[in-house]
């Protein structure tokens, strides 16, 4: 009986050992990322955790911006690939309207204690390689937001207390109203390019002191947050209210587009998928190649920027190949990425893409999970002068969405607070 009691808890070591051995070697990142949709001080996920999506609670396609004091909730899902079921801390931290973190105690932001845990999670080991994906809503009745403005929700392993990533969100005040507009410029610039220019009205509340001072103006396009733009451009000739719009010069362009992927079915169809290899691990996909100025889609993105990945229980991860035909540019000065909604559009070394000759394409394989998803192609020279710049394939002004904030520097707190947001689009083509 004791030599069966000695086994038994040999085993229970052996495998309690595995899982935390497998939690504690996450690929955490080393530093944070600075892109499109990164703001500043924010983390990018490690190569573990995948189809992390934060919304407003309703539809996965809301933004994630909520009123104060309102019953609106965020949601946050995330898989995580491994076997073994994790535990998180989230904590939360309030920054300007430049992602400068506040310099206000928690308690003035938030109403509980500024830390909850994610634990267990939904398993998924029907196919490989198996993932947990893990889902939580706030606030909700252990804690609440007090003010207004930018956040981040952090996370973090919670043995180590190491920070996996961070996400950005908004909770606006919905106070006062604005009128927003755009109008397309065409030959705009030296560059000839098809612009937005930005106009908006903003009828701000009773309360408000020195509004020529205390209030500040960003417009974002396509829900890139780490790319807002501010603008100065201001007339207060009429009481009660601001005119505020963006110049030619830093206006949005028109014509950004998007190239579409469709992994709902994974089956080949000679138009999407040429090559289905369910039998490697993962399983692998080859779609068809992407040509330059003929394989982006002038249509409304999916407003999202973390795509649509399957919520159910089947749900497959598989290895995506990507494929760019590309030979008006040269290979030779050139450097080609791919990014997209399933890996929060982050360019890096690990999705710069790699020249073929003998078959004549750039190519890169990337992990995601079945689902819907949105992607481009970004190049740079290879002397690595300047961040890499998008390949936008169409000439003519497609439908952009646009998001306006109004922030107000409290003259008796020492922090911004967010009077008002707005989402409004460009005239479709």
């Amino acid at each position: 009986m004791y030599r069966l009691f000695l086994l038994l808890f040999f085993i229970f070591l052996v495998i309690s050992c595995g899982g935390t051995s497998e939690i504690a070697n996450r690929n955490t990142p080393k530093k944070s990322y600075s892109g499109p949709v990164f703001v500043k001080n924010q983390l990018a996920a490690p190569q573990s955790i995948k189809s992390i999506q934060l919304y407003r609670k309703g539809n996965a396609d809301n933004p994630p911006i909520i009123t104060l004091g309102s019953s609106d909730r965020l949601v946050l899902e995330f898989d995580e690939l491994t076997s073994v079921s994790g535990q998180f801390l989230i904590r939360f931290a309030h920054y300007d309207s430049k992602w400068k973190k506040s310099p206000i105690p928690d308690i003035w932001f938030i109403d509980g204690i500024n830390e909850f845990n994610i634990i267990g999670g939904e398993i998924n080991s029907l196919n490989k390689p198996s993932f947990f994906h893990y889902r939580k809503e706030f606030p909700d009745r252990e804690i609440n937001f007090l003010t207004s403005g930018n956040y981040m929700v952090h996370v973090f392993d919670f043995d180590t207390n190491i920070e996996l990533f961070s996400l950005p969100f908004f909770v606006t005040e919905d106070a006062g109203e604005t009128i927003n507009e755009v109008e397309t410029l065409y030959n705009a610039r030296s560059t000839f390019d098809v612009v937005d220019q930005l106009f908006s009205i903003y009828k701000y509340p009773k309360g408000v002191e020195f509004p020529q001072f205390n209030l500040e103006y960003f417009y974002v396009q396509n829900r890139y947050w780490g790319s807002s733009v501010q603008t100065k451009e201001m007339d207060m000739s009429v009481p009660g209210q601001i005119r505020f719009y963006t110049t030619r010069q830093n206006s949005f362009n028109a014509n950004v587009d998007y190239l579409f992927l469709d992994l709902t079915e994974l089956t080949p169809d000679g138009i999407e998928i040429v090559e289905w290899q369910p039998e490697l691990i993962p399983p692998k996909i080859t779609l068809q190649d992407d040509l330059i100025n003929f394989s982006a889609e002038p249509r409304k993105m999916y407003s999202s920027v973390s795509g649509k990945p399957s919520g159910g229980r089947n749900a497959q991860y598989v290895e995506v190949e990507f494929r760019l035909s590309a030979d008006s540019f040269d290979k030779n000065t050139s450097d080609f990425y791919v990014a997209g909604d399933f890996n929060q559009w982050n360019i890096s070394d690990a999705n710069r893409m790699k020249y073929d000759r003998q078959l004549g394409v750039w190519r890169n394989s990337i992990l995601m999970k079945q689902g819907q998803y949105q992607y481009k192609y970004f190049q740079s020279d290879k002397n690595g002068t300047g961040a890499p710049l998008p390949i936008n394939d169409s000439i003519s002004n497609i439908q952009q969405e646009y998001t306006s904030f109004i922030y107000y520097q409290d003259p008796d707190k020492n922090y911004q607070r967010l009077l008002h947001s707005a989402i409004f689009y460009s005239a479709p083509n």
